[in-house]
């Protein structure tokens, strides 16, 4: 059970979300005063380039240890880079790139329409960008089963991954984004904005992407297991054994 696995996962996760909470203080108070609007988004690009480095090795180590034990990854998580990390990193381009197609003709299309003054459009801007923001995080939900595959060595598509979870989207949506109000709740919180703070605020957020990895490991071993899910059961079979 996941449960019986907390502390091999904390100590195996820590070291990343240290990482992680560490770069966006840095980038949150860091970047303060910072002259130029060039240097700003290089500064931003950079800061998003080395979270998702970081987050690949924090998720590859998350979903190894549930789906293939804890001698799947050193005892501190996976620390160095390899061809399936670099997999993985690509995964998430391509799903960024995925909700940019969905969510960007429908912004254009609601700021083209309050330009122009049409109806049903003018006052309810958010809630057209909602509508285009839910296909993105549907079509992600879909799609996040490739990252769990990823990392248990699997080399899939987009085409088995919606085949895969075929009439399971919403349920995914479910497993997937439940911590997201979590997160935002914390987020929310009327706290003080230093250093400390934000570090530990950080860090809890590192604690519910770890338990939403978890809910996406586990909705993947699901649907492997299932008669539809095809060779997956059988490669996390195989790799149950897996080196490092």
């Amino acid at each position: 059970m996941v449960w019986q696995k907390r502390f091999m996962l904390f100590r195996a996760l820590i070291a990343t979300a240290l990482a992680m909470a560490a770069l966006d203080v840095a980038m949150r108070h860091g970047s303060k005063g910072v002259g130029g609007v060039s240097l700003v988004i290089l500064l931003v690009f950079l800061y998003w380039i080395l979270v998702w480095a970081v987050y690949t090795l924090f998720a590859v180590t998350c979903h190894r240890i549930v789906l293939l034990g804890e001698t799947s990854v050193p005892k501190y998580g996976l620390l160095s880079w390899t061809s399936r990390e670099t997999r993985f990193f690509g995964w998430l381009f391509v799903l960024f790139f995925y909700a940019l197609l969905i969510v960007g003709p429908v912004l254009l299309v609601t700021l083209g329409a309050v330009f122009l003054g049409v109806p049903f459009f003018k006052g309810y801007e958010k809630y057209w960008f909602f509508l285009g923001a839910v296909g993105a995080i549907y079509v992600f939900a879909r799609l996040a089963v490739l990252f769990p595959a990823t990392a248990i060595g699997e080399r899939r598509n987009t085409d088995w991954a919606f085949a895969t979870t075929a009439k399971n989207g919403w349920r995914l949506v479910a497993a997937s984004c439940f911590t997201g109000p979590l997160s935002y709740g914390i987020h929310a919180l009327p706290v003080d904005h230093n250093l400390f703070t934000d570090f530990l605020v950080r860090l809890l957020d590192s604690a519910l992407w770890a338990i939403g990895l978890v809910a996406l490991s586990l909705s993947f071993r699901f649907l492997s297991m299932s008669p539809d899910g095809g060779g997956a059961n059988n490669a996390l079979q195989q790799t149950a054994d897996g080196g490092r």
